[in-house]
């Protein structure tokens, strides 16, 4: 499992960390809630903390505000059941993002196919020594099988000596850019690095459409359950145009 991620990150010898993390470490040391504790026995095959980037194994400089923390950051695997991805992906991303109080680029694995996850993390108001979840980012289902331009250019994004290493904030930054960049390619078509400022930007579109997408779910269900004809055609009306809204914001990702 650690030779073919490392293939993609490219994580240097010294932070190569290769240890497995156990199911024991969060029943041990977190109140998990009963659905937690069916996806760590049931769903969960095997954990890895595949490489550690800090100041003592690179030299980075750290970056600690009082609101965020870049003094870690962890590439951890994730491994699931065959034909699990797509049903589990974002189960396993928020448990491990929840627990793991580092900055954290996750794999979430099956046979086949893998999702890369990363978050924006901000250290808790209450205790200082925990970083809660603001926002997180998945990359579609990437095949281990093959791989195209997109991926290409996406896996050269993610290596370790093409990131802005500045400081630590910045190196966490350059993979959560390449994670959006791909997200973004698939509305695209093509792969392209883009300014911090820019990649806010699409973040922003990102999660717009993502918000629509559930206002579009939750009219289709309406829809389902109308009886009325006028309101039948309201709801239709209204769902075109946020179909449309979607294009007008695809259309923003796509310029330069």
């Amino acid at each position: 499992m650690s030779n073919q991620f490392n293939s993609i990150f490219k994580i240097p010898d010294r932070s190569l960390v290769a240890q497995r993390l156990t199911k024991a470490f969060f029943l041990r040391n977190f109140s998990l809630s009963t659905a937690e504790k069916k996806l760590l026995n049931n769903t969960i095959v095997a954990m890895e903390i595949l490489g550690q980037v800090n100041l003592e194994k690179t030299n980075i400089p750290v970056v600690v505000t009082e609101t965020d923390s870049y003094e870690n950051i962890l590439i951890i695997t994730c491994s699931i059941n065959n034909n699990q991805l797509e049903k589990y992906t974002d189960s396993c991303t928020q448990f491990i993002q929840k627990y793991i109080a580092h900055q954290v680029v996750l794999v979430i694995e099956d046979g086949d196919d893998f999702v890369i996850n990363v978050a924006e993390k901000r250290i808790n108001q209450v205790d200082n020594n925990k970083l809660v979840v603001d926002q997180q980012f998945n990359t579609s289902v990437i095949s281990k099988l093959y791989k195209n331009e997109q991926t290409e250019a996406f896996f050269k994004a993610l290596d370790f000596n093409t990131l802005d290493k500045t400081n630590l904030e910045t190196t966490y930054k350059s993979y959560l850019q390449a994670v959006v960049q791909y997200q973004v390619a698939n509305s695209t078509g093509s792969f392209n690095k883009r300014s911090q400022k820019r990649t806010e930007e699409d973040m922003a579109n990102l999660l717009a459409i993502e918000n629509i997408e559930v206002e579009i779910t939750s009219l289709k269900s309406q829809l389902s359950k109308e009886k009325q004809l006028n309101n039948k055609v309201a709801l239709n009306v209204a769902i075109q145009k946020k179909r449309q809204h979607i294009q007008r914001i695809k259309h923003q990702l796509t310029t330069i």
